[in-house]
């Protein structure tokens, strides 16, 4: 057995893995709208990197066991800021494509959720786009059942899956995220790359879908964006992933605080 997997289930009961919040942020008027919940492993003092650990347990169900802590962690999050009379955003979950196949997926989802009494608008759901029909009939299901229920969802690494416009011709997302890989870089600022975001941008406000894009890092790629109408962003331009008690401080700096 890899050491990871057998450290796990003692780093789960002993909650090592700590919620992370990087900002999302509307380019219109540089406020904070929102946050993308990411996951952090401290073991003996140290931090280990997501790249380290993440691939080891999506080999198995334990990412999944980890997905539902993240879940269960943000929205314990969002109740203490509730109840303590701040305001809140929308924070975004990311769920992995391990989950495909459980029947109870959606009801576990909710279950976590009301557990806390977390108004269903402050909950985001990520899924990335999945490879087989039965991965999509199910994804169908869980989406939906989540829309009706009044909670956002996102398509994750939007434009990098094979099956990306079937996706968003049969599903109702509230959310396309554009993967990093179509924002032009220094190296690569060329006519075919902006031209590609730009249709994908378009795309997804012809569907009346929210779109954001992520990796976002230079001033030259926030114009890009605000030119061709993606309001929404999140990257190092803006923040890093913030522990908590930093993400709270953003909270309150922006006004959401109180």
């Amino acid at each position: 057995m890899n050491e990871i997997e057998k450290i796990f289930p003692n780093a789960i009961e002993n909650e090592e893995f700590q919620v992370y919040y990087q900002p999302k942020v509307d380019l219109r008027d540089y406020r904070l709208t929102g946050a993308e919940a990411l996951c952090r492993w401290f073991h003996n003092g140290e931090m280990m990197p997501p790249y380290k650990f993440i691939p080891v347990l999506e080999q198995s169900d334990a990412i999944c066991t980890l997905d539902f802590y993240m879940l269960e962690h943000v929205c314990r999050d969002i109740r203490r800021w509730l109840h303590e009379g701040k305001r809140a955003v929308r924070v975004s979950v990311n769920l992995s494509r391990r989950h495909m196949g459980n029947p109870n997926l959606l009801s576990y989802i909710l279950d976590i959720i009301n557990r806390y009494q977390v108004p269903h608008e402050f909950i985001e759901i990520e899924l990335t786009e999945t490879t087989t029909d039965v991965d999509f009939k199910d994804l169908r299901m869980v989406v939906g059942g989540l829309v009706d229920r009044g909670i956002h969802t996102a398509v994750d690494d939007f434009g990098i899956g094979y099956s990306s416009l079937n996706l968003i011709r049969e599903l109702p997302w509230s959310v396309l995220k554009i993967d990093r890989s179509f924002l032009p870089t220094e190296g690569n600022w060329n006519t075919q790359t902006a031209t590609v975001l730009k249709h994908l941008i378009a795309l997804a406000k012809s569907m009346g879908v929210d779109c954001i894009a992520e990796g976002v890092e230079t001033v030259e790629q926030i114009s890009l964006l605000k030119e061709n109408d993606c309001l929404l962003a999140q990257g190092f331009y803006f923040d890093k992933p913030l522990p908590k008690a930093e993400f709270e401080e953003r909270l309150i700096a922006a006004g959401w605080g109180q």
